[in-house]
């Protein structure tokens, strides 16, 4: 009687420490999702729709954690019964529900240009079977529900080719950030199928515990790299901002001088990937024209207390906007298409520029003839803005 009380409390005291193990990924998991909404929130106001993927991000950890804690839950501490059935049912629910989390935010529009949207609709419709399915099956080993498993698998595969493609078709910062949120999320899904056998409780007690806790420590190893990947986090572009690219002029409205200005260079696949420069030409004349259209479209509009903060000029958009300190100071963005990136790139400029040449500014009068030499330094950290 000893021996059998003794064994009874080995395998409470083992799911205890199971349960506890698996609460460190799942406090480490939550944070981390919140982490990937904060940096969404932080670059909200710029609306650019790309940026939801931090939302898709965020999303598919939280719920990837929660289903299996359900599950936990209902295995280690409620008897066989129906609260046990609701609650572990549930956890496979959320858990198939991970992959739909993804596929909700990658149907839209803005994705499809690198992915085939009705394929993308159709999985994820497949997806919803096995969440529906595991509510109305006998038992979760049923045969059916386990075939229905394949379409989280196809959506989770389809997920997979989609993050390859998004790294393909990124640069710079941000493409290593996708490489890393990969890397991360291919080491987590290992956890999910160590997750999925001791969940459907097939194996051996030993070899239970040793998959559920290899399972955990893909996890948090997972998780790690992730937080790296969601770190300073930079503004997801279109996908053709750069080719959009035009010229840009930096205007002291004071004398109608050019305090900067530059080309961009129409970049192949192979030249975004070196370190070489993306700037080429001085222009120095354009930039009276487009005051030239300013001063024009504010006599006609009456709109003189107003500023122009986009100009149509053809086959041609010009973005404007304003010196925060030297009100003075004009910044021009010409490019092809009218993106929300443009505006999103412009406002990123005037802060650089400004910051980098603070004390100089404050100073711009006593520059005579030094102009060029000295604010020619900014190439290098436009190099950088265009390579983030």
């Amino acid at each position: 009687m000893a021996n059998i009380h003794k064994m009874f409390f080995e395998i409470e005291v083992s799911k205890e420490i199971q349960f506890l193990g698996y609460l460190v990924p799942v406090i480490i998991g939550v944070q981390l999702a919140f982490f990937f909404f904060y940096q969404y929130y932080k670059i909200q106001d710029v609306n650019l729709p790309l940026n939801r993927i931090l939302l898709a991000f965020g999303t598919f950890i939280i719920v990837m954690v929660l289903g299996p804690l359900f599950i936990q839950i209902s295995r280690n501490f409620i008897e066989k019964g129906l609260l046990y059935e609701v609650i572990y049912r549930m956890g496979w629910c959320i858990a198939f529900f991970s992959t739909i989390s993804v596929s909700f935010f990658i149907i839209k529009k803005d994705f499809s240009i690198i992915i085939n949207q009705i394929t993308a609709k159709i999985l994820m419709i497949l997806n919803f079977i096995p969440v529906i399915l595991v509510f109305l099956v006998p038992s979760i080993r049923s045969p059916i529900f386990l075939a229905t498993i394949s379409f989280v698998i196809l959506n989770g595969l389809y997920i997979i080719r989609f993050q390859l493609i998004l790294i393909k078709k990124s640069v710079g910062s941000i493409k290593k950030k996708f490489k890393l949120f990969f890397i991360g999320s291919i080491v987590s899904l290992f956890a999910l199928i160590f997750a999925s056998l001791v969940g459907l409780g097939v194996l051996p007690p030993i070899i239970n515990e040793i998959i559920y806790f290899t399972g955990i420590s893909e996890l948090l190893i997972g998780f790690i790299i992730m937080s790296f990947s969601v770190y300073n986090f930079p503004p997801f572009y279109e996908f053709e901002w750069r080719e959009n690219l035009s010229k840009l002029f930096i205007i002291n409205q004071q004398n109608k001088s050019c305090l900067y200005s530059c080309n961009f260079i129409e970049q192949t696949n192979d030249y975004k990937d070196s370190n070489q420069s993306y700037l080429y030409n001085k222009d120095k004349f354009f930039p009276r024209g487009i005051m030239g259209i300013e001063y024009i479209i504010t006599i006609i509009t009456d709109t003189k207390n107003e500023r122009i903060n986009k100009i149509n000029q053809g086959d041609y958009y010009i973005f404007l906007e304003y010196g925060v300190n030297q009100a003075y100071i004009t910044y021009l963005l010409v490019v092809k298409k009218d993106l929300i990136s443009a505006h999103h790139l412009l406002k990123s400029i005037r802060t650089q520029f400004e910051s980098f040449f603070k004390e100089i500014l404050l100073n711009l009068n006593n520059l005579k003839g030094q102009q060029e030499k000295i604010f020619g330094s900014f190439d290098f950290i436009m190099t950088k803005i265009i390579q983030q």
